[in-house]
């Protein structure tokens, strides 16, 4: 059911906080490019600042209004994510439309009848399986398997435990606004500390553009993710919880950036898409969030149990 997003005293908070972020990072872009308006506006921050200056406030307002339009925009990043995979995979169209459907009865187990969450990775192999069973198409069957289910626990499982813990958890509304918002920080200024700072690579072999400058950039994005929306942080959490949450918060960044590298290596091949203001596709910009959401709340939930 829709609420009110007015009616939560958190809303306004941390609807002001993600703007103000953005602002503040579209004014260092302005800065430290030092370049004409013409090439300033062509540049890789310019348009990453640009697009989280559209989905920052609607993702704010998406999540806080709940009912039909988070499940809408859960939905348009379940479908468009898991079709940028099969483009990048060149996964066949029933198996496409197989992880699809996947993706979206995640959503609605997670967020209906969450006792058999459990089941969805098992249940969706068995489901898988059954394709070249059935359709006695069994040549490069192995592959179109091994891909799709590649494309489901990398995209459409996350995006399941997204709506999961937001709808399980009394905190699970305050985890998803930090830990979303933290992701978008370290990734940003990873990118602008790797740039600037360059320094050592941090692997090669798998990225040559990740530096050692840009991992710092990382933990330096996550703290100040999570210290900026602190209005947010329960008050349940306990101060080594919260420590814990930045690390994992980096480490899932630097992470998700050498997986997705290996992804289109592996694949040879990249997301074309631009359905992002001509910047990227739905997947570029959520990979890490989809490996450091399910990271950081079971990171959470062991230092709850060792801290007790």
């Amino acid at each position: 059911m829709p609420r009110n997003p007015l009616a939560n005293p958190l809303f306004l908070p941390v609807f002001l906080r993600v703007l103000a972020l953005i602002v503040v990072g579209l004014a260092a872009v302005v800065l430290s490019q030092r370049r004409s308006l013409q090439v300033w506006r062509r540049s890789t921050l310019f348009l990453r600042a640009r697009t989280w200056f559209v989905i920052g406030p609607l993702f704010v307002l998406a999540v806080f209004t709940g009912g039909f339009l988070a499940f809408l925009l859960a939905t348009f990043v379940v479908v468009q994510g898991c079709s940028e995979f099969v483009r990048i995979a060149s996964i066949d169209r029933r198996y496409a439309y197989l992880l699809i459907l996947g993706g979206e009865v995640g959503l609605l187990v997670a967020a209906l009848a969450r006792d058999f969450f459990g089941f969805l990775p098992f249940g969706f192999f068995i489901a898988l399986t059954l394709v070249p069973i059935l359709s006695g198409r069994i040549t490069d069957a192995h592959r179109q398997v091994a891909d799709t289910l590649v494309g489901y626990v990398f995209v459409a499982l996350p995006m399941a435990y997204i709506v999961l813990v937001k709808s399980a958890e009394p905190w699970g509304l305050n985890f998803l606004v930090i830990v979303t918002v933290s992701v978008a920080l370290s990734d940003i200024a990873a990118y602008a500390s790797g740039s600037a700072l360059r320094g050592p690579k941090l692997m090669p072999r798998v990225d040559p553009t990740k530096t050692w400058g840009g991992v710092a950039g990382n933990l330096v994005g996550a703290a100040v993710g999570v210290g900026w929306l602190w209005v947010a942080v329960p008050a349940e959490w306990s101060m080594a919880a919260v420590v814990v949450l930045v690390l994992v918060i980096a480490f899932g960044s630097v992470w998700a950036d050498l997986t997705g590298s290996f992804i289109q290596r592996a694949f040879r091949t990249e997301v074309r898409s631009t359905m992002l203001l001509g910047y990227g596709g739905v997947l570029s910009r959520i990979d890490s969030l989809l490996i450091t959401f399910p990271l950081s709340y079971y990171a959470l939930i062991l230092v709850d149990k060792v801290v007790r």
